[in-house]
């Protein structure tokens, strides 16, 4: 049938998804997005119109499907806060659901988000500090 999608939109968004979050939404080249998703060129603007589209598709298909502290939804929240939010309303919007999401859950998005950049950057702190032993050692 002419004209009717033979590929999986859901894979098609998370691949899209993993890459924007890996690489930003600048540094996802619609070249490096086709490779990634197997479709060619004319498929990827035909099914979604252009890459702000597929970005927007992507975030909304991650955050509507996965757990807001998920590291992928972090990444491409981060993605959409840097890159994106500022030129599309609805990217906006979706962040502050997932910021206020975060919030609720956590009592600090912020916190969450910073975690999972300093984690992503390999320079996180160990997560169970240990605390200073009045005699000088210490204590587990």
């Amino acid at each position: 049938m002419a004209g009717t999608p033979r590929f999986d939109r859901d894979h098609v968004l998370r691949v899209s998804a993993q890459a924007f979050a890996d690489r930003g939404y600048e540094g996802a080249s619609i070249s490096h997005l086709v490779s990634a998703t197997g479709l060619l060129r004319g498929s990827l603007y035909g099914a979604f119109g252009s890459k702000a589209e597929l970005f927007r598709y992507a975030y909304l298909h991650a955050t509507g499907h996965t757990p807001h502290d998920d590291d992928l939804v972090l990444d491409l929240t981060v993605v959409a806060l840097r890159e994106r939010a500022a030129h599309d309303p609805t990217v906006a919007a979706r962040t502050r659901e997932v910021l206020t999401s975060l919030h609720q859950r956590t009592g600090s998005a912020s916190d969450v988000i910073f975690s999972r950049l300093l984690r992503r950057a390999g320079v996180a702190p160990d997560p169970s500090p240990r605390r200073p032993d009045p005699q000088g050692g210490n204590i587990g």
